[in-house]
Order: C-alpha cells, then sequence, then structure tokens
C-alpha cells in the first residue's frame, strides 16, 4: 500500500518542547480532552470577525448544499448523521499498529500530511473486526436513511462512499442508483460505483452526465488535471483555460490509459471518482480527523483514496504519540507519460512510460490488474500495397510472474487525432504470439496482454513508422521454428512467432520475412544472414574475420533464392543459433541481386541458459 501520514502542526509545536507533534496526534488530543479546541480550518469561509475557528468550521459546512438542511431532514438521516460520527470516532481510536515504514521517508510532503511510495513494504494489519460490523450498522441505517428520503445527498454519499469502503461493490452501485437528489452528484455516485466495479464504459457515461450537469465553475475544477502534470507544464496549461483543456485533457488521458485494449478510459474514470470519493470525504469525519483542505484533497486526487488504516509510532523511545497513516492500494503505478510524448506523442518511445518512476505525480492501481511488467517484444513491418502490416509479437517471460492461462493479447494502433484507433485482440491468447494490425502513417503502437486469472497485465507503447512505398525488402520476424512449407505467410506464423528479440544461447528459432522484388531460376536473388557480437573490440572482429573467433560471429548463411513456385513474397528458415557468450548480436539478413541490395537489421540479445 501506497502510505499517507499526517505530518507536524506548527501552531502546537512550542506546547510539546520542540517535539514534533502530528495532525493525527493533535486530533487523539482532543478527543482526550488535552487541548481546549479543535483545529482550526484550512479552507473554511470566511465568518464574522468575533466568531471562532469551530463557529466558522460549521458555518461554511452548514451552507454545503450536500450535507442538506437540517431543519428538513429525516428522522433516520439525521440518526446516520450522527451514526457516521460514532462510527469514524471508533474507528479511528481502535486503529491497529503497523510495522511497516518505519525508516520510510517523506516522498511529498502536502501540507499537514506526508505521502511515501510503499509499494515494496509489509501489508497493513487486518481491520478489526469490530470496525467491520460497525460499517456494516452503519450501511444498514443509510439504506434505510436513504429509502426515507432518495433525495438526501449526504446519505446517498455516504451509503456508497462505505459500501465501497467495506468492499460491498453491488451495494454501493445499488445506492447511487437510488439517489435522487442533486442531479450531478447522482451520476457522479454513479460513475464512481461503476468504475469500482469495472465497468469503464458506463462508469464514462456517468461522469459525462455529471459533468454536463454541474456548474460551470465546479466542472472547470474537476476537470482541471494540473495535479498530475509535470509542474513545467502547468502554466501553459493553465493558460489554456478551461475552454480549451479538453483536448489537452484527453491526450493526457488517453496517453495514461493503462492498457488501451480495454473499453472505455478508466484513468480519466479514476480521475473523476477521487473527486466524487473526496467530496464524500470533505462531508464528513474521516480517520485522520483533520478538518478538509487543500492538502487531503491533492493527496487524493493524486494517489487516490485510503482503503486501510492504521496508526505507527517510532518504538519505545519516540515521545511522539502515535500517526495515523492511510493506505492506498498496491501496487500503484504512474502512468503518465514523460512530458516530451505529451506534447509531441508521435515521437514517443517506450522509454516515456515509466510506471515505476521515483515521485510520481500521480500514481494508479487498477483493479482489473495488481500488478504490471515490462512486456518483451518484437515490432516487425510488412507491406501490403500502399499499406504497412505490422507484426507485434509478444513472449511472457517468467519474471512477468503473469499466472496461469488464459491470457488476453491486445494491439492497438493510435495516432491521437480524429482517425480512429485500430485495434485488434485475442482472447485465450498463449504464452508468445504476435497480433496484425495494418496502418498507414505513423503511430503509436500499444502492445498489452493481460491475465485475468493471475490479475497481472504487461503492455510496451511506442511510435512506429510505416514502410516506404518503394521497399523491396521487409523487417524479419522471429519463430518459434520456422516454416517449411514452398509457401510461408505472416498470417500463418503469426501465432507461432517468438515474441521477443530476446533468446537463449544455443536456441533453435525461425524466421519470417518477405521480398517484394522476383527471384526466378533464372535470375536468382542471393540471400545473407549473418550475427556479429556488438561491443566486441577491433582485435577481436579482425579475428572473426579470418575464421580464428566464432564467438563474434556465430550465425552465417549465404545462399540463392530461386524464387517460390507462385510468386509470393513470404520467407522462412530455421537457424541454430550457437551457444555464445550473452550480450548483444547484430542479426542482419542482407537480398542482393542486379546490382540492388536491400538489407534489414535489429539487435538480438542472448541471455545465459537457465
Amino acid at each position: 500500500m501506497d502510505q499517507l501520514v499526517t505530518q507536524s502542526v506548527g501552531q502546537f509545536a512550542s506546547m510539546m518542547r520542540g517535539t514534533r507533534v502530528t495532525a493525527a496526534a493533535v486530533a487523539l488530543m482532543v478527543a482526550g480532552g488535552l487541548l481546549p479546541h479543535a483545529l482550526p480550518a484550512q479552507n473554511g469561509a470566511a465568518g464574522a470577525a468575533s466568531a471562532s475557528p469551530l463557529d466558522t468550521n460549521r458555518l461554511a459546512a452548514s451552507r454545503d448544499p450536500l450535507r442538506g438542511n437540517t431543519n428538513s431532514l429525516s428522522a433516520l438521516g439525521s440518526s446516520a448523521r450522527g451514526q457516521q460520527e460514532a462510527f469514524e470516532r471508533n474507528h479511528r481510536l481502535g486503529l491497529r499498529f503497523y510495522n511497516g515504514g518505519a525508516d520510510a521517508s517523506c516522498e511529498v510532503p502536502l501540507g499537514r500530511i506526508c505521502y511515501w511510495n510503499n509499494n515494496g513494504d509489509v501489508p497493513p494489519p487486518a481491520e478489526r473486526a469490530d470496525a467491520k460490523l460497525e460499517r456494516e450498522q452503519l450501511l444498514d441505517l443509510l439504506g434505510r436513511a436513504q429509502a426515507a428520503d432518495p433525495k438526501d445527498d449526504w446519505v446517498s454519499g455516504m451509503r456508497v462512499r462505505y459500501a465501497v469502503e467495506g468492499g460491498f461493490a453491488d451495494v454501493a452501485l445499488e445506492a447511487a442508483r437510488a439517489c435522487g437528489g442533486t442531479e450531478w452528484w447522482c451520476q457522479a455516485l454513479r460513475g464512481l460505483a461503476l468504475h469500482n466495479l469495472n465497468q469503464h464504459v458506463a462508469s464514462s457515461q456517468a461522469f459525462d452526465r455529471a459533468l454536463a450537469a454541474m456548474p460551470t465553475e465546479q466542472r472547470c475544477a474537476w476537470s482541471d488535471i494540473t495535479m498530475w502534470l509535470d509542474p513545467v507544464q502547468h502554466e501553459p496549461y493553465k493558460a489554456l483555460g478551461c475552454d480549451g483543456w479538453q483536448a489537452r485533457n484527453e491526450r493526457v488521458f488517453r496517453l495514461a490509459q493503462p492498457l488501451w485494449m480495454l473499453p472505455g478510459n478508466d484513468v480519466r474514470n479514476e480521475l473523476f471518482a477521487r473527486r466524487t470519493l473526496s467530496r464524500v470525504h470533505s462531508l464528513g469525519r474521516i480517520p485522520y480527523d483533520l478538518q478538509w483542505g487543500d492538502d487531503l484533497l491533492e493527496s487524493q486526487v493524486r494517489y487516490g483514496w485510503p482503503t486501510a488504516w492504521s496508526v505507527q509510532n517510532g518504538g519505545v523511545a519516540d515521545p511522539r504519540p502515535p500517526q495515523v497513516i492511510g493506505h492506498e492500494p498496491t501496487p500503484s503505478y504512474d502512468f503518465m507519460p514523460t512530458v516530451e510524448a505529451i506534447e509531441n506523442p508521435l515521437s514517443a518511445q517506450a522509454d516515456d512510460w515509466d510506471p515505476k518512476r521515483k515521485k510520481a505525480r500521480m500514481r494508479y492501481s487498477t483493479r482489473y490488474a495488481n500488478g504490471y511488467g515490462k512486456l518483451p517484444y518484437q515490432f516487425a513491418r510488412f507491406r501490403r500495397g500502399d499499406t504497412t502490416l505490422l507484426a507485434g509479437g509478444y513472449r511472457l517471460m517468467r519474471e512477468l510472474e503473469m499466472g496461469r492461462a488464459p491470457y488476453t493479447a491486445g494491439l492497438t494502433l493510435d495516432r491521437l487525432d480524429a482517425s480512429p484507433a485500430r485495434t485488434v485482440t485475442k482472447d485465450s491468447a498463449g504464452a508468445n504470439g504476435a497480433l496484425l494490425v495494418p496502418f498507414l502513417a505513423p503511430t503509436i503502437a500499444s502492445l498489452e496482454v493481460l491475465a485475468p486469472v493471475g490479475k497481472r497485465a504487461a503492455r510496451v507503447r511506442t511510435v512506429v513508422q510505416p514502410l516506404p512505398a518503394d521497399t523491396r525488402l521487409s523487417d524479419y520476424l522471429l519463430l518459434q521454428r520456422g516454416d517449411a512449407s514452398p509457401t510461408p505467410s505472416l498470417e500463418r506464423n503469426a501465432g507461432q512467432a517468438y515474441g521477443s528479440l530476446e533468446i537463449e544461447g544455443g536456441t533453435q528459432i525461425g524466421i519470417y520475412w518477405e521480398m517484394y522484388r522476383q527471384a526466378t531460376p533464372t535470375s536468382p536473388l542471393q540471400v545473407s544472414l549473418r550475427a556479429t557480437r556488438l561491443g566486441a573490440s577491433f582485435m577481436q572482429k579482425f579475428g572473426a574475420s579470418i575464421g580464428l573467433s566464432k564467438a563474434l560471429t556465430p550465425v552465417s548463411i549465404r545462399y540463392n533464392d530461386n524464387g517460390r513456385p507462385d510468386g509470393g513474397a513470404g520467407r522462412s528458415l530455421t537457424l541454430n543459433f550457437p551457444s555464445v557468450p550473452p550480450g548483444d548480436y547484430q542479426l542482419t539478413l542482407m537480398v542482393s541481386g542486379a546490382g540492388v541490395t536491400d538489407s534489414t537489421t535489429q539487435t538480438i540479445k542472448v541471455r545465459p541458459k537457465r
């Protein structure tokens, strides 16, 4: 779980003789009667000059239309508000101690709180059984209160919140659908509940309806993605203004979408789900027991809402009271691309997406996959008239821990313009293979594999260029074995693609390529295939050139191609790649004839045998 812990509150520091006091500790001391007043408002509306901070907070709260009019609440609605206060108070005081993350540093300070990424730490302690029971009792009361008054926005929001928090996804959706109050609020709650159920298209539609029904100022605030952007982008983004954000947001959401092969856009839904649940949290107590403010809002918009809570201290020698820690779901990832990829998407490369980036502007833990890996792949291009056919090969290595089959594989090409994206998916896909998609212009290719059983995903995303119209030799595609038939085809061999450019020494592999020029017995073409170790010294290369070292040139094949009986373009052969030292080898295919030579080269990584 990612961690969010409350930080020091300066106004009480002098009372503790220089000891750092956390805001959560202050809240606990208030509950114990050690301090005379609650914390002042962080973002409360201004009250009368003589009003205390507590009075100002209550005045601001009373003006919040989602809280409801205290003079017109149903008896059950009023009771639910009191029970929610009691539940959160008991929940906080009964939190269990957490033994992980004691050495964690503050990765992102946010006002009164501190965030750090805890993907590799121990899980939080299990919630107490009595807290689960009390939450279910509160949910039961909220259900009866909503039935008594479906227009009570506070009740609807709290019922969805605690259903999500308790793991009752169907109850959350039922509560959202039963909401009969403010239109935008009910639609946002539906979007949240549907997103929680991985119903991405329906969730997007609900959030669209919510945004359309919102007051303009609020819609702009909810659509602002500044918190997710690199600071160098903040000023240009703000300069676009609310009306100019939509196109930029669509680009960012698309580039940040974890899996393009899935319908809808769950990362966009996640933003609005965070906005919605943060709005619910602002209406009542949360375990931190802090007055709602911009720091809590930013933490949830950037990193999500906690799904577990604990307390922690620094040990017996630490004089500080226990600190409350919120644990967001893990593992979570930074799905945002680099600034360069956002500004020039058709120049993006695979390294522009780094899900494990440090000090991320956002992190997101998808509900359909609890782990993401870097997918071993190979892209190879083939001519089809004026169109290029892209073969996206993938290979599920043991290190990915994808779990058992079935797998779903997908290849999507998207230019991020008015032209529609092209997607091909394969259910019950094997652990390796290739998917084929045609394209005409430079485009972003996203090759993805999802393991529903293991709840793991792997992907690679980069720009591919079409072949020139006068191309005479395609790229080559590595296969598990060569096609011995006289008429090999890409479509037939795609299913047994090797899937990456990383092999073991001593492996037998196949190669498929296409030649777009005629070869006949009377006018054959000369074909050569040669592997050369990269990074070798001059003397090593010289020794290889005079036959003293086969390790530097482990593959060297030459033969005449007399053409296919049917005149087709496809070619295939089987290659025994010998046992050689691990490293990178340049594998070059060369075709010559009539004074014209064409070649295609890729770098093969040879790893040690296991």
